[in-house]
């Protein structure tokens, strides 16, 4: 119930936080009351790139307007020409080749009035009536070939051919009579042939519209100055970004729309901490650390909330949990701070994908690093990321490639290396400050050159290569099982560090005499059990984490000194303290520092009995009865193991022993000539 009265008061504080930075945002905030006329009280610039819809609109009627209409040919127009011309021909052959009957009464000019297709003058009629038949073919011969060069070349709708006709006759061999009456036998017939083609037209003028390029008006450009009047392209972009109250009832929807974004925040949180259990196994000190770095990043969202994107330091708590705490911790921080900090910020999509994928690489890169001497090389490699993401999406949603461009991906470059230095030199602050152990520091605490490892190689030769063993076996244990590896390695190197005080009198260092064979039982019980008093003041003096402390400490827990003990009893009898003979403890109080005491017992045993491992007797039976000892002593009480990760912890020992204590054949003796 403890537990759960902090957890939930942080959470409520978060909340609460959250909704005070959302509401102060650009989301709530310069909401104003304004008609198209009125004059601007405030100067209001765009919090993000937006497009100006009525601009682009004139572009594009503008481009509709200027493309030409898309013309087609029309065939029968001159086919139709050329018919009337040879029937006004014919019917003229005919009347000069055959006689009318007088009692007709009728004239041939007017019968050929009458019949034409092509109405002329009663001259021109009776001037055709005249002409020879040779005369006439070349006359029907011109007209057909002149009308038919004319109307090739296109007449558009109300175009005027009439200079064009009398040119081109004036350089045939007709007669001016003869041309005056072809130019009016050819101007009749000259009709628009080149139409428009509706259909061909309005796809043209379609794509016209579809080739313009949006007008955007950029993050930080002016839409309204302040005293001048409001125009209806400014009332638009205002609209657009959210700026325009034009109803009362606008707030409270954007203040439920906000619950419903923290209920879906909070869902999503749940749903999280149900499927990863690492979050639920959170500590205090875990639990605060997120807390603190939340408040702070919601502190940094809302400063910046005039300034650029590229300014806005996301990453820095997720890339601090990321190290401290989990990746996967850091991934859902992420997360929740770059909706948090895109809604604040009325962001785009711009803003929202160069947050998210600068934000996960930058925590990827940083999981992996395993020394703080690459601090600087992950530096360069995560601002040289936020540098290519900046460009690239300014360069995808239409900016072309300017020194203004690149400038500001230099900055965002300047902004990722700061951010990374800063992340990775806060390091110690948070560690003081939380006890935390990070993996780099493990890490580096495991190089042979850390002092207190080469005073164990040189004082205490046995004792340092039993700690590798020691740590080898924990480590491997430790991936079995999902604990912290890195960790378990770590206190398998330090944990029998106390020995350096009287390395002799362990036996994996004795040479020559044991000196126990000269020392009462309770002496020599007091010299083992004090390495481990020994080594916490070794580990305060070359300043080792409080883990590591922790696996000196608990490494024996409460258990005995069996040896001395049943000496001291076969002396003294039953009158003997069993108190006097044990360790103080505490008992392992993580999966680590139960997984040392085991891997300890384990390696001490199967080394002091490899000459009885054989067929009656298994690695696998030395290592089970010792887990199984430790099992039903109760020095596993205390700490987080499951049965199942006994079985899992047994076999890994195994498996591993049976590397190291492997038997080997006997190789028979060489016979020397």
């Amino acid at each position: 119930m403890k537990k759960f009265r902090w957890e939930v008061l942080y959470c409520i504080i978060a909340i609460i936080l959250t909704c005070l930075v959302v509401t102060s945002g650009d989301c709530f905030s310069k909401k104003i009351k304004i008609e198209v006329g009125q004059i601007a009280q405030q100067t209001i610039e765009a919090p993000f790139q937006v497009e100006n819809e009525l601009a682009t609109e004139r572009k594009r009627i503008l481009a509709e307007n200027t493309t030409p209409d898309v013309y087609k040919m029309d065939d029968k127009v001159l086919q139709k020409g050329i018919a009337n011309i040879e029937l006004l021909f014919n019917y003229v052959e005919a009347l000069k080749t055959s006689g009318i009957p007088e009692e007709f009464g009728t004239s041939p000019v007017q019968i050929l009035q009458s019949k034409s297709p092509i109405p002329l003058y009663e001259d021109e009629y009776k001037n055709l009536l005249g002409t020879s038949l040779n005369e006439l073919d070349s006359l029907e011969q011109i007209c057909i070939n002149l009308l038919t060069n004319i109307m090739d070349a296109g007449v558009k709708e109300n175009e005027n051919k009439s200079l064009d006709i009398r040119t081109k006759l004036e350089r045939t061999d007709l007669s001016t009579l003869q041309q005056k009456i072809a130019y009016e036998i050819i101007y009749t017939q000259i009709k628009a042939n080149f139409v428009i083609d509706k259909e061909a037209t309005a796809l043209a003028k379609e794509e016209a519209r579809n080739h313009v390029e949006p007008i955007y008006i950029l993050q930080g450009e002016r839409v309204l100055e302040q005293g001048t009047r409001v125009t209806e392209e400014a009332y638009a972009i205002l609209n657009t970004i959210g700026y325009l109250s034009t109803d009362d009832s606008q707030n409270y929807s954007q203040f439920i729309g906000l619950f419903v974004l923290i209920f879906l925040i909070l869902l999503f949180l749940y749903r999280t901490i149900r499927i990863d259990k690492s979050i639920m196994a959170l500590t205090r000190g875990q639990a605060s650390l997120i807390f603190i770095l939340y408040v702070i990043s919601l502190g940094l969202i809302r400063v910046m909330i005039t300034g650029d994107y590229i300014y806005i330091p996301l990453a820095v708590a997720p890339l601090l949990i990321s190290i401290l705490i989990s990746k996967d911790i850091a991934i859902v921080m992420h997360l929740i701070l770059l909706v948090v900090a895109g809604v604040s910020h009325k962001a785009d999509l711009v803003f929202m994908i160069y947050h998210l994928l600068s934000g996960l690489l930058s925590i990827s890169i940083i999981t992996s690093m395993q020394e703080r001497k690459q601090t600087m090389r992950n530096a360069l490699f995560i601002g040289g990321i936020q540098a290519a993401l900046f460009v690239s999406l300014n360069l995808l949603v239409g900016m072309n490639i300017s020194s203004k461009l690149l400038f500001k991906g230099a900055e965002a470059f300047l902004v990722g290396l700061i951010i990374v230095i800063l992340v990775v030199g806060s390091l110690p602050l948070w560690e003081a400050a939380f006890g935390f152990i990070t993996p780099i520091q493990l890490l580096e605490l495991t190089n042979p050159d850390q002092p207190v490892l080469k005073r164990l190689l040189i004082e205490a030769t046995g004792t340092y290569y039993h700690s590798l063993l020691v740590a080898n076996l924990a480590e491997t244990a430790a991936d079995e099982i999902g604990a912290n590896a890195l960790m378990a390695r770590v206190g398998g190197y330090y944990h029998d560090i106390g020995k350096l005080t009287c390395s002799n009198y362990f036996k994996e260092n004795q040479v020559l005499d044991n000196p126990h064979d000269y020392l009462d039982p309770k002496s020599s019980a007091d010299i083992i059990l004090s390495h481990v008093t020994s080594g916490l003041e070794l580990a305060e003096a070359y300043k080792l984490p409080k883990c590591v402390k922790d696996m000196i400490v608990e490494h024996h827990g409460t258990s005995m000194a069996g040896y001395f003990y049943v000496k001291a009893k076969n002396i003294e009898g039953d009158e003997v303290d069993p108190m006097d003979y044990s360790y103080k403890g505490p008992k392992p109080q993580s999966r680590e520092a139960a997984l040392i005491m085991l891997a300890d017992v384990v390696e001490a045993t199967v080394r002091s009995m490899q000459n009885k491992i054989g067929k009656e007797l298994s690695v696998e039976d030395i290592v089970r009865k010792m887990v199984r000892q430790k099992f039903d002593e109760g020095q596993l009480d205390e700490c987080p193991l499951y049965i199942s990760d006994l079985e899992k912890i047994i076999e890994s020992f195994t498996r591993m022993l049976k590397g190291m204590y492997h038997e080997r054949i006997e190789y028979p003796d060489r016979k020397v000539k």
